[in-house]
C-alpha cells in the first residue's frame, strides 16, 4: 500500500479543504521514503493520524463495540469550530488515495468519508472509487467491511501508532497484553475464538433440547389416520368420477338441443323483439326523411329543373347591376366636369398670364377634351337592356335564392335520397327476418326441454364442485400429516445424533486450541528473532540481549543477556524501554508480511542523543517504504533533520494561527523554506 494524498475538509483544527502530497519522491535513483511533518505541540499532528483512521475505518476507529450514538458524537466533535468565526461549518470530511495490490494486479483507491449535521443527528456518506470507477455493487454495499478486509484494523494498530503506544509497550508492566492483542490481530486468532465462543454456544443448546419419548407413538398414529384418509380419499375420486361424467352428458344434450332450436329458427325467436323494434324506427325514419322532401318541394326545390335559366337570371342581375353603377357614375362625372369646364380658363390663367387669347383658348379647349374623355363608356361595360328594376335588397334576395336552388338545394335533395334508400333497403332485410321467425307455439317445447336440461347441469356441476372440495381437504390433511411424519422422523433422528454433535463439538474445541497454540508458536518464533534484530540495531549497547523468549499461552517476554541471564524490564532506562517498545512494533510489521505504510506520532519524546540518532540512521528510513513521522521541533532538531533528510521524500510544517483558532499546513519544516530547500539539495 502507498499513500499518495491525505485530504482534510473542516476536520479538528483545519478549516476548508486541506490537501496534503505524500507521494514519495526520487533522488538520484533512490526513493526516499520519509514524509517528514512537524508541528508544535497542539497543531494539530494527531489529527492527521486520526484522519487516516477515521478514513479506513469509519466507526471501529473507537472500537469493537462503539454504539451509532457515539460515533455520531465522536464525528460533530471534529468538526471545526474556531473561535470568532460568524458562521460555523456544518460539514467535514476526510480523504485518502493510495496505491493498493490486489491478486496481483495494482490499483489505485480513493476513499472519502464525509458526514453533516442535521438538526439533532447526523448524515454521513462514504464513497470509495477504484481507478476512477466507483467499486462493483457487491463491494459498494459492504465498502466498510471491503476496507477492513483490506487493511485490518488490527495489524494497522502496528503501522499506524503515536508515542502513547511506544508508552504502553514500553512502562507497562502488562506490556504482554499488548503483544498478545497485536499478535491476535495479526494471526487473525480473534476470529478463531469467536469460534469458539460459537461453539460454546451450540453446545449449551445441545445439553437443553427436550427429550422425545412418545416420537415413535405418534408416529404410528400419524400412519394410521393416513391408511384412513387413504380410503376416504378413493372414495372421493369415484364420486367426482361420476358426477364429472354425468356433467358431460347433459352438456352434450344441450348442445344438441340448441342446434335443434338454431336449425328450427330459435336464433330469430330470441330476437323477434329487437326486429320489431328495428322495423318501427325504420318506418318513422322514412316518414320523416319523406316530410323532408315535401318541405324541400314546396320551397325552392321545383327551381332545380331549371337550373340553366337559374344562373342565366344570376348572369343578367350581375349585368344590370354593373350598368346601374356606372350611369350613376357617369351623372356624377358628368355634372362635376360641367362645373370645372365654366370654370377651367379662370383656374388655368388665374391673372390672364402671358398668352394671348388665342393660346388660351386652345388650351382650354384641349383641357375640357380631355376632362370628356373621362365620362366615356368603359369598352368592358355589358351591353344589355335593364328588364329589372329591383331594390339592392330584393336583388341580394334573389341571388341567394338562385344560389341555394345551385347549391345547397341538389345537396340536401341527394342526402335525403340517399337516407331514403338505406332506411327501405334495411326495412325489407328486417321484414325478411321476422318472416323467417317460427311461430311461439313451434319453439315452446324445445325451450322448455333445454331449460330443465340446463338446470341439471347446474345441480351435476354442484355435485362436481362439493367432490373436489372433499378431495382437497382430504389432499390438505395427508400433506400435512406427511410434513409432521418428517418433522418427527428428524427429530427422532436428531435425538439420537446430540450425544454425537456435543462430542463432535468438544473435538473441534480441541483442535481449535491446538490449531491456536500452533500457529502463534510458529508466529512467536519467528517474532523473536526480529524483535533480536530490531532491538540490536536500534541500543547503543549493542549485542547486550543475544535472546529473548515470548511465551506463546500468555506471550509475556523476558529478555536475557551475554551470559544467558534474564535481564529485568525495570532495570532498562525510560528511553531503554522505548527502544525495546519501538522495536516489538517493528519486528510485528515486519513479520506481518503486509507492505503497509508506517505512521508515527512524536516518537522521540524520552529517548537520549544516542538513541534518537540510532532511529533517525537506523530505524526510520528502513521501517517501511513509506514512513510518516509526525514530530515536534525539539525531537527532530536541526542537526537529526540534516542526518535524514536523504531518506525525506516531504517536508511540512503544522503551523497553528491563533488569531483564526486553525492549523495551517506550510511546506517546509520549522525553518525557513530557503533553508529546507538547501537541506533537500545536499
Amino acid at each position: 500500500m502507498l499513500i499518495r494524498r491525505l485530504v482534510l475538509e473542516n476536520f479538528g483544527l483545519f478549516r476548508g479543504r486541506n490537501e496534503i502530497e505524500l507521494t514519495p519522491r526520487s533522488r538520484y535513483r533512490h526513493v526516499c521514503p520519509v514524509v517528514l511533518i512537524g508541528g508544535k505541540n497542539g497543531s494539530g499532528k494527531t489529527t492527521l493520524l486520526e484522519a487516516i483512521r477515521l478514513c479506513l475505518y469509519g466507526p471501529l476507529v473507537l472500537g469493537k463495540r462503539v454504539t451509532a450514538a457515539q460515533f455520531e458524537e465522536y464525528l460533530l466533535e471534529h468538526i471545526h469550530r474556531g473561535d470568532g468565526e460568524l458562521l460555523h461549518p456544518q460539514s467535514a470530511a476526510v480523504g485518502i488515495e493510495f496505491d493498493y495490490a490486489q491478486a496481483g494486479e495494482q490499483h489505485r483507491y480513493r476513499v472519502e468519508r464525509s458526514w453533516e449535521h442535521v438538526e439533532n443527528s447526523v448524515r454521513s456518506n462514504l464513497v470509495v472509487m477504484r481507478d476512477g470507477a466507483p467499486l462493483d455493487e457487491l463491494d459498494r454495499e459492504h465498502a466498510d467491511d471491503f476496507l477492513a478486509d483490506m487493511i485490518p484494523p488490527g495489524v494497522s494498530q502496528l503501522f499506524f501508532f503515536d508515542g502513547e503506544k511506544i508508552q504502553e509497550l514500553a512502562e507497562t508492566d502488562q506490556d504482554h497484553l499488548a503483544l498478545a492483542e497485536a499478535i491476535r490481530g495479526l494471526l487473525g486468532l480473534d476470529l478463531v475464538e469467536r469460534l469458539r465462543c460459537d461453539l460454546r454456544v451450540y453446545a449449551g443448546r445441545l445439553q437443553g433440547s427436550p427429550a422425545a419419548d412418545n416420537l415413535q407413538a405418534e408416529l404410528t398414529d400419524i400412519s394410521d389416520e393416513r391408511e384412513s384418509l387413504e380410503g376416504r380419499r378413493r372414495e372421493a375420486v369415484r364420486q367426482l368420477d361420476e358426477s364429472q361424467s354425468r356433467m358431460d352428458r347433459l352438456r352434450q344434450e344441450i348442445a344438441r338441443h340448441e342446434q335443434r332450436l338454431a336449425n328450427e329458427g330459435a336464433g330469430f325467436a330470441s330476437k323477434r323483439d329487437l326486429l320489431q323494434a328495428e322495423a318501427a324506427q325504420l318506418r318513422q325514419s322514412l316518414e320523416s326523411a319523406e316530410a323532408e322532401v315535401r318541405e324541400l318541394c314546396e320551397g325552392l326545390l321545383p327551381f332545380t329543373l331549371a337550373s340553366e335559366l337559374c344562373r342565366a337570371l344570376r348572369e343578367q342581375l350581375d349585368s344590370e347591376e354593373r350598368v346601374l353603377n356606372w350611369q350613376i357614375h357617369e351623372r356624377l362625372l358628368k355634372k362635376r366636369i360641367a362645373g370645372l369646364k365654366k370654370s377651367v380658363e379662370k383656374i388655368l390663367f388665374p391673372e390672364g398670364g402671358n398668352l394671348d387669347k388665342a393660346g388660351r383658348r386652345v388650351i382650354t379647349r384641349r383641357v375640357a377634351e380631355l376632362l370628356d374623355q373621362l365620362v366615356e363608356r368603359p369598352v368592358d361595360l355589358p351591353n344589355v337592356r335593364l328588364l329589372h328594376s329591383l331594390s339592392e335588397q330584393d336583388r341580394k334576395r334573389l341571388i341567394g335564392a338562385i344560389d341555394r336552388v345551385l347549391n345547397d338545394v341538389p345537396r340536401q335533395l341527394q342526402s335525403v335520397q340517399l337516407r331514403i334508400e338505406q332506411y327501405t333497403r334495411r326495412l325489407r332485410e328486417v321484414e325478411a327476418a321476422m318472416d323467417k321467425i317460427p311461430s311461439d307455439e313451434m319453439l315452446q317445447p324445445l325451450l322448455e326441454k333445454l331449460k330443465d336440461l340446463h338446470q341439471q347441469l347446474g345441480h351435476a356441476q354442484a355435485e362436481v364442485d362439493r367432490n373436489e372440495s372433499g378431495l382437497k381437504e382430504i389432499d390438505l390433511r395427508v400433506h400435512e400429516l406427511n410434513r409432521r411424519e418428517r418433522k418427527l422422523q428428524e427429530t427422532l433422528l436428531d435425538s439420537g445424533k446430540l450425544q454425537d454433535r456435543a462430542a463432535m463439538v468438544a473435538q473441534v474445541q480441541r483442535a481449535l486450541e491446538e490449531y491456536s497454540q500452533a500457529l502463534a508458536t510458529a508466529k512467536v518464533d519467528e517474532l523473536k528473532a526480529a524483535v533480536v534484530r530490531c532491538f540490536s540495531q536500534l541500543w547503543r549497547k549493542g549485542d547486550v540481549v543475544r535472546r529473548i523468549e515470548i511465551d506463546p499461552k500468555d506471550f509475556k517476554v523476558t529478555l536475557f543477556d551475554r551470559q544467558d541471564r534474564p535481564v529485568p524490564k525495570h532495570r532498562l532506562s525510560a528511553g531503554e524501554k522505548q527502544i525495546y517498545a519501538i522495536s516489538v512494533l517493528w519486528a510485528l510489521a515486519q513479520v506481518s508480511g503486509r507492505p503497509l505504510p508506517m505512521v508515527i506520532d512524536t516518537p522521540l519524546g524520552r529517548l537520549d542523543s544516542e538513541h534518537r540518532g540510532h532511529l533517525i540512521e537506523r530505524y526510520f528510513p528502513h521501517a517501511s517504504h513509506q514512513v510518516m513521522i509526525l514530530s515536534t521541533d525539539t525531537e527532530i532538531d536541526k542537526t537529526y533533520f540534516r542526518e535524514l533528510s536523504s531518506c525525506v521524500s516531504h517536508a511540512y510544517q503544522l503551523r497553528f494561527d491563533g488569531d483564526e483558532a486553525r492549523s495551517v499546513i506550510d511546506e517546509g519544516y520549522f525553518w525557513s523554506r530557503r533553508e529546507t530547500e538547501v537541506v533537500h539539495a545536499s
